[in-house]
């Protein structure tokens, strides 16, 4: 506070929802509250701020399992409820992650929106042929408009149900290993299946049919690229075998063949389980299981144990694959990260030097946040720095209200606020209005008390009419004293006020009309001394030194003399050139900063995870090798097994099971190679 008592009060910014607002100020003195004034504010719409995003979508659409998802249709709404299209298209993602909206994980889908087709609207933001994701489940659907401000981040999430597909065929509900059974009493050596559930489903493995019934029929058959040959029966000595069907479902408890059981020894055949059902969509795929038959007791339990080792060992190969598959699949996701990263510094590094700030190679977060803490320094010390100001305030607030004259522009050299602020010293209280009825209407509040002036009762040309000694784009003289129309020098303040920046210019032109602005007051009556010479109208001229030469010629005296610029009403000043260009800086570069933070760490990940992926991918290629080699090493053995030439006798046979049994051990005695001498 001065010594005087007085303070100034700078409010350089305020932020919030529309409507109509009031500041409030207050002081104390010896700890006693001193009231103080209280100005109105309203707070306009800003048409270029996005404030709501409206997704429009089929909501009776089917979210099917590797379909596709409807169109969505993405509005973007700004603060005085219209549609906008003031951002860039690339800032407008959809986001897409399986789980409800509040578990959001780390890493998610996204999607870019695509180019319009002739036919959209301009400003709806079309997402189209997006694939729904295979799996089943709750999924959320995010759309996001992320701008380079950090305010303007807006999101909309839409949670959906993906359901199964079409049934298009018949699977277990795990995977099976290759049985092996044998010719034989035992009926631990004759299961094929045991416990086994199957379900009907779509293409990517999700349950499709619980509201189909029937039954499941099993049968053997022989593998179609090989020939036809005797085949094993069932156990009950059947060919087929029928389970019920329920809901899409079939369990069976245990499915073996039959005691001595016909078939070829060493023979690969074929369990197929053919799903009958009434009213199904499409027609459903049956699901195959291959099985090994063998009639050589003496070494069925080797093979067993040889078949049992194969699997294991297939299965272990395709996790070491998973595991290759899954590290390339990290690896090149954190590589796009890093690339995107990179791409987004150098972006907004061109941006910086397209702002003035110089820099050709990467910023450091050190040296990015010492250039932002310097230009926020510079940017608070214009802030603090006193300046010019139009001292009236008067509580008064409306839709139809703009401001006081004194309020609506800006003058930036003193001299020229002083003159012309002295010329308009009648003027600046004086409040202006879109419209005549609300002029009317402030006038009954304020009971006559307030200057008012409304905008539709202005008649002011249009044109812009050049400078009197101007005819034909010809000077006619060479005027000395820098003659321009005052009203050229006012910054008006359309962008702060949010109105029409032709409403501001039409409101100056009435008030000050082709009034004049020169140096002095000789060249200011030397140039209305010409101009009257060739029979030329002078409006009124003002000189910066706060002389006024009036249309009639008049000059001289306390009337046409300005007083101490201290005395008046006076437009404010403007801030400085470079605040604005500060201000646009220092957003690029708290951007910039961002980015850097986030290359940095997506490049450490990547440094960090590098050295892990390689001892691990070393590990399991040593382990896969090991495993490749076991492998051959069982196949080799396997395919030494000796196949008994011939096939056995059909299950009608009037050879006795036990003499046939005989006959085979001892045939099988008779020949070399069996697993007791390999071993």
């Amino acid at each position: 506070m001065e010594t005087e008592g007085k303070t100034c009060i700078k409010v350089n910014r305020v932020e919030g929802s529309k409507g109509n607002y009031a500041l409030e100020f207050k002081g104390s003195l010896n700890g006693k509250s001193i009231p103080g004034p209280s100005v109105r504010l309203t707070l306009l719409p800003d048409p270029n701020k996005p404030v709501r995003l409206s997704v429009d979508f089929d909501r009776n659409a089917k979210f099917s399992a590797g379909g596709k998802f409807p169109v969505f249709s993405v509005t973007v709404f700004s603060e005085d409820g219209s549609p906008m299209t003031a951002f860039k298209p690339a800032d407008l993602s959809m986001l897409l992650w399986e789980g409800p909206p509040s578990m959001r994980p780390t890493t998610v889908t996204e999607l870019k929106y695509r180019k319009p087709v002739e036919d959209e609207w301009k400003d709806c933001y079309e997402f189209r042929e997006e694939e729904i994701p295979t799996r089943v489940g709750e999924y959320t659907v995010e759309f996001s408009l992320q701008t380079n401000k950090k305010e303007d981040h807006l999101w909309s999430q839409i949670s959906v149900n993906v359901v199964a597909n079409e049934p298009v065929k018949l699977e277990p509900d795990c995977q099976q290993q290759t049985p092996v059974v044998f010719y034989c009493t035992e009926m631990a050596n004759r299961i094929l299946v045991e416990n086994m559930t199957f379900k009907i489903t779509d293409q990517f493995g999700n349950l499709a049919g619980q509201n189909l019934n029937g039954t499941v029929s099993i049968s053997i058959k022989c593998p179609e690229e090989e020939r036809s040959r005797i085949l094993p029966l069932f156990d009950g000595k059947t060919k087929t075998i029928s389970v019920k069907l329920i809901e899409g479902s079939a369990l069976i408890n245990s499915l073996a063949i039959m005691e001595n059981s016909p078939g070829e020894n060493g023979s690969r055949y074929i369990l197929h389980f053919k799903p009958e059902v009434t009213n199904a969509p499409t027609s459903l795929s049956p699901f195959e299981l291959p099985f090994h038959f063998y009639n050589d007791t003496e070494n069925q339990q080797k093979k067993v144990e040889l078949m049992k080792k194969k699997d294991e060992l297939n299965e272990a190969i395709k996790e070491r694959d998973k595991l290759f598959d899954s590290i390339h699949k990290q690896k090149d996701l954190l590589k796009n990260n890093v690339k995107d990263s990179t791409k987004k510094e150098v972006s907004l590094r061109n941006e910086l030097n397209e702002r003035g700030i110089r820099t050709e190679h990467p910023l450091s977060i050190t040296d990015s946040k010492r250039c932002l803490e310097q230009k926020t320094s510079e940017l608070e010390s214009i802030e603090k720095t006193p300046r010019r100001i139009f001292s009236i305030h008067r509580n008064f607030s409306g839709p139809d209200i703009l401001e006081m004259v004194g309020e609506l522009a800006f003058v930036a050299d003193d001299d020229i606020a002083r003159v012309i602020s002295w010329q308009l010293q009648g003027d600046m209280d004086c409040i202006i209005t879109t419209t005549t009825e609300a002029a009317q209407k402030h006038y009954e509040d304020t009971r006559g008390n307030e200057q008012i002036m409304a905008l539709d009762s202005m008649f002011v040309y249009q044109e812009d009419r050049p400078l009197p000694h101007i005819s034909n784009r010809q000077e006619l003289f060479k005027p000395s004293g820098n003659p321009t129309f005052a009203r050229k020098h006012l910054i008006y303040r359309d962008k702060q006020l949010g109105c029409d920046r032709n409403n501001l210019i039409k409101v100056f032109k009435n008030l000050l009309g082709d009034t004049i602005l020169m140096d002095d007051l000789i060249s200011a009556t030397n140039y209305r001394k010409a101009l009257v010479e060739k029979r030329i109208q002078c409006s009124t001229i003002l000189t910066r030194t706060g002389e006024r030469v009036s249309a009639k010629g008049k000059f001289g005296g306390s009337q046409n003399r300005a007083p101490p610029i201290d005395k008046l009403k006076v437009f404010g000043a403007p801030l400085p050139d470079n605040y604005e260009e500060l201000k646009e800086q220092i957003d690029v570069l708290n951007r910039y900063c961002a980015a850097v933070q986030e290359k940095e760490k997506v490049e450490k990940d990547l440094k960090d995870h590098s050295p892990k992926w390689v001892d691990e991918m070393l590990q399991a290629k040593t382990q896969k090798d090991a495993m490749t080699k076991e492998l051959e090493e069982i196949n080799r053995q396997l395919a030494s097994v000796p196949v008994r030439a011939g096939k056995r006798a059909s299950g009608n046979s009037e050879e006795s099971p036990g003499i046939a049994s005989k006959r085979q051990r001892r045939r099988s005695m008779d020949q070399p190679g069996s697993f007791s001498e390999m071993s």
